[in-house]
Order: C-alpha cells, then sequence, then structure tokens
C-alpha cells in the first residue's frame, strides 16, 4: 500500500497518524469540555485523509461515544454514530441505537423503515415486514395532512422500494414529476434514481459485495 530504508519511511507513516488520534484522545479528556467540541473533533477525525479509514472510524466513534455521556439524546450525535457503525458493519449496534432514534422521534417513519431494513439483513423477516408495513402507514398518515410535502414524499418512495412495492414507487416518482416543483427539487428528481441508495446496493455492501464509496451509484 524493500529495503529497510523504506520499511522505516512506512512504519513511521503508520506511526504518525496514531499519534495524531491520540493526541485527540488524551484532549478530549479535559473534564470541562464541551460535548460540541468533542462531536466536532470526531467529525474532524472522520473527515480526515490522512489517517487510515479504520483507524478514523475508531477514533470517531471513541469520541461520539464520549459526547454521548454526557448527552445521549442529541440527535445529530446519534445520527453520526449511526454513519460509523454503518461503516463498521455493527449490526446489533445499529439495531439497538436505531431503537433509541425510533423512541425519541416516533413520528418519523423514516427510522421505523432503518430498523426494518437491518431486521432483514438479520434475517428476522417477519419483524421486518411488520416494520415495513409500519413505516409505509406512517408516511400515509403525515401525507393525509401534507401532500405536497417534497422530502416527505421522497422519504416515502424509500419505504416503498424498500418493502419491495416497486410498482408503488414507481408511480410515485411519476406523480412527484406532475407536481408544480421548483427547480431545485427538479434537479434533484433528475438525479434521484442514480443518487438514491437501494435495499439491494445496502446489502450488496454489508455482503462485501461493493465498498462504502460505491453506495448511491448506479446499479
Amino acid at each position: 500500500m524493500h529495503s529497510n530504508v523504506v520499511g522505516n519511511y512506512q512504519s513511521m507513516n503508520t506511526r504518525l497518524p496514531l499519534i495524531l488520534i491520540c493526541a485527540l484522545l488524551i484532549y478530549s479528556c479535559e473534564p470541562e469540555e464541551n460535548p460540541n467540541d468533542i462531536i466536532q473533533q470526531a467529525i474532524n477525525v472522520y473527515l480526515s485523509t490522512d489517517i487510515e479509514e479504520k483507524n478514523k472510524i475508531d477514533s470517531s466513534l471513541f469520541l461520539t461515544n464520549k459526547t454521548l455521556k454526557i448527552d445521549n439524546q442529541n440527535f445529530d450525535v446519534l445520527s453520526h454514530k449511526a454513519t460509523l457503525l454503518f461503516r463498521k458493519k455493527d449490526l446489533s449496534g445499529l439495531i439497538q441505537l436505531t431503537n433509541e432514534m425510533i423512541d425519541l422521534r416516533p413520528d418519523h417513519p423514516i427510522y421505523v423503515r432503518q430498523q426494518a431494513l437491518l431486521l432483514e439483513i438479520q434475517s428476522n423477516m417477519n419483524e421486518a415486514q411488520q416494520l415495513y408495513k409500519k413505516s409505509i402507514a406512517g408516511y400515509q398518515k403525515l401525507i393525509k395532512t401534507d401532500p405536497n410535502n417534497f422530502d416527505l414524499l421522497l422519504e416515502y418512495y424509500g419505504s416503498l422500494e424498500a418493502s419491495g412495492d416497486s410498482i408503488g414507487a414507481n408511480s410515485l416518482l411519476v406523480n412527484l414529476r406532475r407536481m408544480e416543483l421548483e427547480d431545485y427539487q427538479i434537479e434533484i428528481l433528475d438525479q434521484y434514481k442514480n443518487q438514491y441508495i437501494s435495499k439491494n446496493e445496502f446489502i450488496k455492501f454489508w455482503k462485501g459485495e461493493i465498498n462504502y464509496d460505491q453506495l448511491g451509484g448506479k446499479e
């Protein structure tokens, strides 16, 4: 990713990011540290291009968990943790975390759908199907009171697609195009099919058939 000189250089080059990580972790242990500062460190580590992938995910997760010990209901922090657990393919951790997110935001069907997909990966098909139905019913209830909510309708598409209702999902996209849309919404729809992470892609990533960077690409 041979001489002793090359070997020593590679060893030193590997240790430098680890030294950076250790410095961040020591700094994060200050007793009066602001949780916002800690999560910012976590995000900075995760986005760093100078740290090996596994190290930066583990280090970011350490800092994220530290933030949650101070404020375990910060939804942005929980969402970042979900990304990290997804990268680590920590299925049990993700299921537990998604339960917490559902408890905090029971009126957001997107988290019910995410839980359904995780349970499907776990081969718990009966409960997964029940949660897909619950997610769809949740969206239908919300759409009755807000039928032109573009973002809500796109989320609803995700639940239809994940549940296996491809006809309903495609019909929804057709109907969306018939709505009076802003230019940016039309652009989102034009790119949506290529950028949307389908259930099939999600499962392929989990099985190791595609890499994380390939998610959201054309299948």
